[in-house]
């Protein structure tokens, strides 16, 4: 019989003592690795069966005070690449989807785990590349923005970039308005890296704008001002145009055009910087003469010109170390201040302009809203340009009262003019007539909003009067038209560059209001630096503010609030 040997049993004991405590190990482990994850170990094993994508929210809608849609946010699809699945041989089939100089990116290894491949494609043109499978292509739901009708209102509009962003206009002046942040989506992959939504995600509804925005504008006016603004610049052979509509009695913008101008669906129309610049709020020019009712209902206040008085034009005047002439070389005889006006005559606003306080002409014109911002709900507006009264020196108070040696914009400039034709208060303007929710509840109105009482009722009165003449029987003649009573004021002023006024370089412009007896328009006109010959505001902005006039009266009453 043979020998066991005792000593091997203590051994195997060993081996079962040793082999629990690998498993009691390993259990040690799983728990920690449970309780406490290795944060490395962690986002490895995530980035296998996870992923972050991106998605855009959708914006709210822009719609002009009827309802017309003017910016939309519309389905779409984005597409993008997870390099660990993407076979560079597959990269012929985005053909279509990527431009040829694209297509070579794709046909190699590509870093990381998320690459675009092209944003916002119309759904019907991304039907066709889902509908190929191809591996490590996937796509997610995004919205586009596009503008129904194109180039209409594009300055007021602005446009967004490609997440979604305003950057101008009405999208960047109400950004948080119109938009939610960016959100992430958490997608998990099947065993073909093959992305998949999580149940319980939030869906693309989740992601809503918080406002849908009504503006003032009328896109009809607004219609007849761009057409009738390209044809006025492009007959003058001008550099750029403004034109501006307000509500008198309230200061809402009824519509706003600038030139030359752009399509916000079209990036490829962006490349010109002065057609992205909105001249109405961003263009500082010299008001010419259509600064002078303003500068006289000034003096009127201050009781340093009345009715009655009288001022002898002999065709010039010498200011301190400066003649200022009259464009009627024989100058216009004696006057009285509504002449003054109705002849647009520089040598009786000279005398008008050295009656002041420096002091308090610089005050009076800041109480017109000159040399600041109106404060109008948009992006990107200029103050003007208004020396300090220390700086007044010599014959600058008889320059400005001509409307030379000060800036304005058109948006300041139609503002003031309101003051006259509202009885003598200056109003903020604004192009936000409401915000409402996705349930249609108004949750923003715009409102009337008085920033100065300028002038009392019986200057402002004296004012319209005047500005009439101007349209009947004095430099405005342009503008008169059967169809409406007009009133108005004409404006022509050389460019300064540097201190130094350019030969040859003039601003032509043109301001009214009708019905003459209850305003309930304020129209500016503005051309810059035309061409040919020709450039005083009466014979070319007067026109052009004519023929809006007569398609504004023109359009169909058709029970619709304006």
């Amino acid at each position: 019989m043979p020998r066991i040997s005792r000593s091997r049993y203590p051994r195997r004991h060993s081996q079962w003592i040793a082999l629990a405590a690998a498993f009691l190990l390993i259990g040690v482990n799983l728990v920690r690795l449970h309780l406490f994850p290795d944060p490395r170990v962690k986002a490895q094993a995530s980035k296998q069966y996870w992923a972050q994508v991106p998605i855009s929210t959708s914006r709210g809608g822009i719609f002009d005070r009827n309802g017309v849609p003017l910016a939309l946010s519309v389905p779409s699809e984005s597409f993008f690449i997870d390099p660990a699945y993407w076979d560079p041989a597959n990269a012929s089939a985005l053909k279509g989807l990527v431009g040829d100089g694209e297509l070579v990116r794709f046909q190699r290894s590509l870093p990381g785990r998320f690459v675009w491949v092209r944003r916002k494609v119309p759904l019907e043109m991304a039907r066709a590349y889902t509908a190929k499978d191809i591996p490590g292509l996937f796509s997610l739901k995004e919205s586009a923005r596009v503008y129904p009708h194109g180039q209409l209102a594009a300055h007021l509009l602005g446009f967004c970039d490609i997440d979604d962003n305003g950057l101008s206009g009405i999208e960047r002046a109400w950004n948080n308005t119109l938009f939610s942040p960016q959100q992430t989506r958490l997608l998990a992959r099947d065993a073909r890296g093959k992305l998949l939504d999580i149940v319980g995600n939030s869906s693309d509804e989740d992601y809503t704008a918080s406002g849908n925005i009504y503006l003032s504008i009328d896109s009809r006016i607004q219609q007849i001002l761009e057409e009738n603004l390209a044809v006025g610049v492009r007959d003058s052979n001008a550099t750029w145009g403004a034109a501006i509509c307000i509500d008198p009695n309230d200061g809402a913008v009824l519509g706003l055009a600038s030139y030359p101008t752009f399509n916000p669906n079209d990036r490829g129309s962006f490349k010109n910087p002065e057609a992205l610049r909105n001249n109405v709020i961003g263009r500082i020019y010299e008001p010419g003469s259509t600064l002078k009712p303003l500068v006289m209902g000034l003096a009127m206040e201050e009781g340093l010109v009345n009715q009655s008085d009288r001022f002898i034009c002999s065709g010039s005047i010498r200011v301190a170390d400066h003649v200022i002439r009259d464009v009627k070389r024989g100058g216009h005889g004696v006057e009285d201040p509504k002449r003054v006006i109705v002849n647009s005559c520089n040598v009786g606003m000279a005398m008008v302009g050295i009656r002041f306080h420096v002091f308090r002409f610089y005050q009076g014109l800041k109480l017109l809203g000159m040399g600041q911002r109106t404060g109008i709900d948009l992006a990107g507006e200029e103050a003007g340009l208004l020396q300090p009264p220390e700086r007044w020196l010599g014959v600058v108070p008889a320059n400005v009262a001509i409307g030379q040696g000060v800036g304005v914009t058109p948006v300041q400039l139609v503002s003031a003019i309101g003051a006259i034709a509202n009885g003598g208060h200056l109003l903020k303007p604004y192009v936000v007539k409401e915000v409402r929710d996705d349930k249609g509840e108004v949750i923003y109105r715009g409102k009337r909003v008085v920033k100065s009482a300028v002038f009392s009722p019986g200057v402002a009165k004296f004012l319209r009067e005047s500005m009439r003449g101007v349209v009947v029987e004095g430099t405005g003649k342009g503008a008169n038209t059967p169809l409406e009573k007009v009133a108005g004021k004409t404006g022509t002023a050389q460019v300064a560059t540097g201190g130094t006024y350019q030969k040859g370089h003039y601003v032509a412009s043109f301001v009214g209001f009708w019905p003459y007896d209850s305003p309930r328009y304020v129209l500016l006109v503005v051309i810059g630096e035309p061409k040919g010959g020709r450039y005083y505001g009466g014979e070319l902005a007067a026109p052009v503010f004519k023929a809006m006039v007569e398609s504004i009266s023109l359009l169909p009453k058709d029970g619709k609030k304006r």
